[in-house]
């Protein structure tokens, strides 16, 4: 990680966003039919804004849907963790290679060709290996889905079954890098998330906010639950899991605290979420900075945006249960 709970609510603040990043076609601007329509229970309390609280021995699974929204999201997190022997595992689902504006600057074109999108991509795979590595996460507990950048809407609504792939528009492509016989289908992306969950068999899940404005974030959440509920109800994986989000697309966010405005503050007007917050070391504030440095194609064309995310702490989102759910039931 079809459809009538979460998307309404998310899709309609996409107007509000457009100038966020990685949007190359225009994303549809209401929901489909099957798609899950929000129906917000509670509002966020700035007041009630908790610390961090984990179970006792973590094994933490974090899930990027493009290079550098790990960093910029869970990097002190990932660097504590890290440092102290946490067991880790961080998964992307796409190599990032759908970002025109970023493939004409790095590579001076004017018209990118599919070879230098797939070309692009491999570039933002080696940033996000050496963004981890400057937060301690070594390449063994890197994975690199590669599924479509810019498609994972299309994947969860049209493209579910195996018999009818997606292709990207951009490089061209229906099926990822590996693993041999895998196809871009909602089917196929299930399976690899629930493998990933499977073979490293979390207790911390973390990833994105399902009403993250940027559709590849909620899908991504949303084939995360997939394959958690369906191992959960196997009785693979716990169903006492911690269950972390964050959120990097939203209308003013992220939010700061003047007079300095280098603390998050929590997106107020979010439904169905609880916050909590870790407060980072100046050393693990450093590592994300340093993190951060090494996405350079990113930081070429939206250095503004990224930057925003070095602040003296990280928030984490709770949603309601109810939310999950309610994913979980649409396949």
């Amino acid at each position: 990680m079809r459809r009538r709970y979460l998307a309404t609510l998310a899709l309609m603040m996409l107007a509000a966003v457009v100038g966020l990043r990685r949007f190359a076609p225009p994303p549809r601007a209401v929901a489909s039919p099957s798609e899950p329509r929000a129906t917000p229970q509670r509002r966020a309390d700035p007041a009630a804004v908790r610390p961090l609280s984990l179970p006792a021995s973590p094994r933490a699974i974090v899930f990027a849907p493009h290079p550098d929204d790990e960093t910029i999201a869970v990097g002190g997190l990932l660097h504590r963790w890290a440092h102290a022997g946490i067991p880790l595992r961080v998964v992307f689902m796409t190599n990032g290679d759908g970002y025109p504006a970023a493939v004409k600057e790095d590579f001076d074109v004017k018209k990118p060709a599919d070879a230098d999108f797939v070309n692009f991509g491999d570039l933002r795979r080696h940033e996000a290996i050496g963004a981890l590595g400057r937060l301690g996460v070594p390449r063994g507990n890197i994975r690199f889905l590669g599924f479509p950048d810019g498609g994972l809407a299309e994947l969860w609504r049209a493209h579910w079954l195996r018999s009818h792939p997606y292709t990207s528009p951009y490089t061209g492509e229906n099926s990822p890098p590996e693993p041999d016989g895998a196809t871009y289908d909602g089917q196929d992306l299930t399976a690899e998330i629930a493998h990933e969950l499977r073979e490293f068999r979390p207790n911390v899940v973390v990833m994105p906010h399902p009403y993250d404005t940027h559709l590849d974030h909620a899908h991504t959440t949303y084939f995360v639950t997939e394959a958690m509920s369906e191992l959960q109800a196997r009785g693979v994986l716990s169903s006492h899991l911690s269950v972390l989000t964050y959120l990097v697309h939203y209308p003013s966010w992220p939010a700061t605290r003047p007079p300095t405005f280098d603390r998050f503050v929590p997106a107020t007007d979010l439904p169905d979420t609880r916050w909590t917050e870790t407060d980072l070391t100046p050393a693990e504030l450093a590592a994300k900075r340093a993190a951060l440095a090494e996405y350079r194609t990113q930081l070429e064309v939206m250095n503004g945006f990224l930057h925003h995310f070095l602040c003296r702490n990280e928030l984490f989102a709770t949603v309601d249960g109810r939310v999950l759910e309610r994913i979980a039931s649409i396949h």
